[in-house]
C-alpha cells in the first residue's frame, strides 16, 4: 500500500472520529428559575454550548412555585433572545412541597423581553414534556440537567403509560436516559437548599432511592458551587441582554458576581469531568447518597449505586472564567446576528 493511500486512510479515521466525537449531547434542563440568576446563567451557559455544538436543547422543564406564574415566561426569553424559540416549555402542575416564591426576576424577564409562552397555567405540564421528549428519543441518549427540586423527576417516575410511551416513568428513564446530573446536597455530608427547602426531604428521598440503578446520577454539592463565584467582568463587559437584567434584579450579582452552583451540573453534563486535556472535577464513585427526611444528606461507602460526586480539581477561579468567557462569546454572537 502507497504512503499516499495510507495517508488518506489515516486522514478519514480522524475525520470519523472527530465527527463521533463532536456528536452533541441531548439535554432537558429541570430549573426551578425563580429568584436566582443563577438558573438564567445556567440556560445561557447551555445556549452557549449548543452555539459550539456541544449540545442539543431538547426541552425545559420547570420545577418551581413563582407567584408571578412566569417561570416558563422567563425561560422563552432565554431561548427566544438565544434563537431557538421553539423549544418545548413544561411546568410543575402537582402540589407544591416547596414554598411559593414572588420571583423579582421572571417578571422583569417576562415584561421586557419578546416570548411567546403563556403563564405558567396554561403551559403543558412537565411530566408530559419529559416523557413526550424522551420518548422520542434514541435510547440511552439524552443527559437530564436537575437545577432546584425534584418534584417533577418524581412525578416522571410514578407516571404510567400514555399516548406518548407504553412504557412506565422509570422504565423509560431507564431506556431513554444516559445521565442524572444533579446539582444538590452537600458532600460528603451536609444539608443543602435543593434537598431540603420547604419540605421537599421526602420527595428528594423518594426520588433518590427509586430512580434505576441503570442510568448513573452525578451529583454537584454546595461545596462546589459555592467557590466558584463567576459574572465580576460582567458589569463592564455584559451587554443588555436576559442574564444582565436577571444579574441586575437580584442578589446585586452584576455588581458582585454570583455562587455558580447551577453552571457546574450543566458543564458536567456537557463536558464530563474532563474537557480537552484539562480536568474540572474528580468524581467520588465509590458508594451512594443517603438522603434523610429533613432533607440532610450523608455519602455512605455501602451500598454502592451508580453515583457519584464531584471533588474540586480546577482551581474555581479557571471555572469561573470559562463560564465568563463562553457567555460574553455568545451572547455578543448573537447580538452580531
Amino acid at each position: 500500500m502507497s504512503t499516499r493511500v495510507v495517508f488518506l486512510l489515516i486522514s478519514l479515521v480522524f475525520v470519523y472520529a472527530a465527527s463521533f466525537a463532536a456528536e452533541p449531547v441531548k439535554v432537558i434542563l429541570d430549573t426551578d428559575m425563580l429568584t436566582d440568576p443563577e438558573d438564567t446563567n445556567a440556560l445561557c451557559l447551555l445556549h452557549a454550548f449548543a452555539d459550539k455544538g456541544e449540545a442539543e436543547i431538547l426541552a425545559v422543564v420547570c420545577n418551581g412555585h413563582d407567584t408571578n406564574r412566569a417561570s416558563g415566561a422567563a425561560v422563552d426569553v432565554i431561548n427566544t433572545f438565544h434563537g431557538r424559540p421553539d423549544i418545548p416549555i413544561g411546568t410543575y402542575k402537582g402540589e407544591h412541597t416547596t414554598r411559593s416564591v414572588r420571583s423579582p426576576i421572571t417578571v422583569q424577564l417576562r415584561d421586557k423581553f419578546p416570548h411567546k409562552a403563556p403563564n405558567d397555567d396554561e403551559l403543558p405540564s412537565a411530566v408530559s414534556v419529559l416523557r413526550k421528549t424522551l420518548a422520542a428519543q434514541p435510547d440511552r441518549s439524552v443527559a437530564v440537567v436537575s437545577l432546584g427540586h425534584l418534584d417533577n423527576m418524581r412525578v416522571l417516575l410514578d407516571s404510567k403509560p400514555d399516548q406518548y410511551s407504553e412504557l412506565t416513568g422509570k422504565e423509560l428513564i431507564r431506556k431513554k436516559m444516559k445521565l442524572f446530573s444533579v446539582m444538590g446536597g452537600k458532600y460528603p455530608q451536609g444539608k443543602e437548599h435543593n434537598f431540603f427547602q420547604g419540605g421537599t426531604g421526602p420527595t428528594t428521598k423518594y426520588v433518590v432511592e427509586n430512580f434505576p440503578d441503570e442510568v448513573p446520577i452525578v451529583f454537584s454539592g454546595y461545596e462546589i458551587g459555592e467557590r466558584i463565584i463567576s459574572g465580576k467582568k460582567y458589569r463592564e463587559q455584559l451587554p443588555a441582554s436576559p442574564l444582565r437584567t436577571a444579574l441586575e434584579s437580584n442578589y446585586n450579582a452584576i455588581n458582585q458576581g454570583r455562587y455558580s452552583w447551577d453552571q457546574t451540573s450543566v458543564i458536567y453534563a456537557v463536558r464530563g469531568n474532563a474537557y480537552q486535556g484539562r480536568e474540572y472535577w474528580k468524581l467520588h464513585t465509590q458508594g451512594s447518597v443517603l438522603v434523610n427526611e429533613d432533607g440532610s444528606n450523608t455519602w455512605v461507602e455501602t451500598p454502592d449505586k451508580n453515583q457519584s460526586y464531584l471533588i474540586e480539581s480546577a482551581p474555581p477561579d479557571v471555572l469561573a472564567e470559562l463560564m465568563e468567557e463562553m457567555l460574553l462569546e455568545c451572547i455578543n454572537n448573537v447580538l452580531k446576528k
